[in-house]
């Protein structure tokens, strides 16, 4: 099957003659209007949030996820369209004010970019064409979107605002001069069709018959995987001569590898699943006895026991279902993968390995014993105290705080298994148990508190066991706009819509691989800027995003008179007494 894609002609002179002569319908408000005779929402639902295929106000990737909505409509008439609105919304249909994409610039909002899905027949076949209808904001608001008859099979893409979320409700609004017709609220998961109560104002049947689905093409090489064509091979997975059944995503071919669903693979391979969210990474875990591995979702780069390891094709959410290769996940797990095709079916095998090729595993943290096995001894404190990943932390200072004794303490260090004990004195009081870490980090010492993870004060005549887990090592940024620009168009600087870009250079203080992390500016304790960022040494990016304008590049500085367009800065100490978090300042212009 053929795949074109190209952007739709300029409307012609008597669209637009015809547009300027009707009264542009209002898209504030939707609800309580008459729809226009012949229009219906058939089928309007959020896709993903994996896509980059639109900036602010134009059809450009811009290194930012956008919402991809599928959208099927049903014009009974030849039909001008003047715009369309996507609002977030609550549950009911009511504005929240997180966010608006549209068509046509007006008043606030981003881009709602549109692609359509058209057949094409010529004596050469049936091919399909990736048509994109909206490629940037439409100045004049009387310019329509583009007249339209049938069937209509739809791309939306919204620009990413900071708020395109998978739990937020969303309302579609299409105007046309003769009415307006909305959608009801639908989220992630959650399309409206008009098998369910239909999600127009006012249902408006249309007399032309529902075509066949057509598979949707993608727009770009940065649109999220599509579904299987009908051209696509049936493919079944054995393992060990048994076939897997697959309840709702199916297995699919994509750049000559064979994705799965994570969890039924993971499973049948033996594994504990997990599934760890930050709002920069998401997470497919599969452990189990002496093996790890982790696939982080559209990243070429696996880790297996703790080792980097490249991918030819990426995990992959698609659907709702996230999918994982295959080949790498069975052959990282010790068995051997092979394949056959016979007709329009292929068959994946994954059989026991004569000689089983499990990586070597990195060596593990040193046997520590689970602390509820420990048991509590009258006048004694104890415990141990870890990392994040189960470390054993040595040579740690571990006090005993008598709460009725003003600087009364006690102290204990962990040995080389990261245990301590500390015998209390025959009281008749209580303590309070804590706990100091100090790192040293390219020749600069940070210091942390920890709380016990039962953070309780305890009886010294029944003694306990407190353990510790250092997880968090965070500093923040303080951020100082310096904005002079003679573009009248530009609104008032705002904190919220400055978007930094934070790439680790090297490991982390503790040791680990970071990861990019892009913020919001806001306020943050005694300043603005963007918080809990883990320590370590940072590349740093600006833009200036303000909702309806193009994204603009900053220059960034570390100090008043060094500007470019990024900059390396690490953290330092805290900026008075006033704050215990480490700091970091930077400086942000318009070039």
């Amino acid at each position: 099957m053929a795949l074109k894609f190209r952007k739709r002609k300029q409307a012609s002179a008597v669209t637009l003659l015809l547009a300027g002569s009707l009264a542009f319908g209002s898209i504030a408000s939707a609800f309580g209007e008459t729809p226009p005779a012949g229009v219906q929402i058939k089928e309007f639902g959020l896709l993903d949030t994996s896509s980059d295929i639109i900036g602010a106000a134009d059809f450009t990737p811009e290194g930012n996820k956008d919402g991809h909505f599928k959208l099927r409509l049903s014009l009974a008439h030849h039909t001008v369209i003047n715009s369309v609105v996507l609002r977030s919304t609550d549950a009911y249909g009511k504005d929240n004010y997180q966010g608006v994409w549209r068509t046509n610039h007006i008043t606030t909002g981003w881009l709602l970019g549109i692609v359509q899905d058209k057949t094409v027949t010529s004596s050469n076949g049936t091919t399909h064409e990736s048509i994109i209808i909206n490629p940037g904001f439409r100045k004049d608001i009387k310019e329509p979107v583009g007249e339209f008859e049938g069937e209509l099979n739809l791309d939306l893409y919204a620009s990413d605002n900071g708020t395109i979320k998978e739990t937020q409700y969303y309302v579609l609004e299409i105007s046309t001069p003769q009415g307006t017709v909305a959608s009801k609220p639908i989220k992630y998961k959650s399309p409206m069709t008009t098998g369910d109560t239909t999600g127009s104002s006012s249902p408006t049947p249309s007399p032309t018959p529902t075509p066949t689905p057509i598979p949707q093409p993608v727009p770009t090489p940065q649109t999220p995987t599509p579904a299987p064509s009908s051209e696509s091979p049936m493919i079944h997975v054995l393992f060990n001569g048994q076939e897997l059944q697959f309840d709702q995503v199916r297995p699919i071919l994509k750049d000559g590898s064979t994705l799965v669903p994570f969890r039924k693979l993971f499973e049948t391979l033996g594994f504990e699943v997990q599934w760890k969210e930050t709002e920069w990474s998401q997470k497919a875990i599969g452990i189990k006895e002496g093996l790890t591995i982790e696939l982080t979702i559209n990243s070429t780069t696996a880790i297996v026991n703790g080792k980097n390891v490249s991918l030819d094709v990426p995990a992959q959410i698609l659907n709702g279902s996230t999918l994982v290769p295959l080949r790498f996940v069975a052959e990282n797990s010790g068995y051997q993968v092979s394949y056959s095709m016979s007709g329009n079916e292929a068959t994946v095998r994954i059989d026991e390995a004569e000689v089983t090729p499990i990586p070597s595993p990195v060596p593990s943290p040193a046997q520590i014993p689970d602390s509820v096995k420990e048991v509590a001894e009258p006048y004694v404190v104890k415990g141990y105290v870890r990392d994040a990943k189960g470390y054993p932390i040595p040579d740690i200072v571990v006090f005993a705080d008598n709460t009725m004794l003003y600087d009364s303490n006690i102290l204990g260090v962990t040995d080389e298994s990261g245990h301590y004990r500390i015998e209390l004195p025959p009281l008749a009081t209580s303590w309070h148990i804590g706990a100091d870490i100090t790192k040293s980090f390219n020749g600069m010492n940070y210091t942390f508190h920890l709380d016990a993870d039962k953070d309780l004060p305890l009886s010294g005549s029944t003694g306990a066991v407190r353990n510790f887990t250092w997880s968090k090592f965070n500093g923040q940024i303080y951020i100082y706009p310096h904005f002079t620009s003679s573009d009248d168009s530009l609104p008032e600087f705002d904190m919220s819509d400055l978007e930094v870009t934070l790439t680790p250079v090297g490991l982390l203080l503790d040791g680990s691989v970071g990861h990019t992390i892009t913020k919001r500016g806001g306020p943050i304790l005694d300043g603005a800027g963007v918080d809990q960022i883990p320590i370590g040494r940072y590349k740093a990016t600006a833009r200036w995003v303000p909702e309806g304008h193009a994204p603009i590049s900053l220059q960034i500085s570390d100090s008043s008179d060094k500007y470019a367009e990024s900059v390396e800065f690490e953290f330092g100490p805290p900026k008075g007494v006033s704050t215990t978090n480490y700091l970091s300042e930077l400086l942000v212009k318009i070039p």
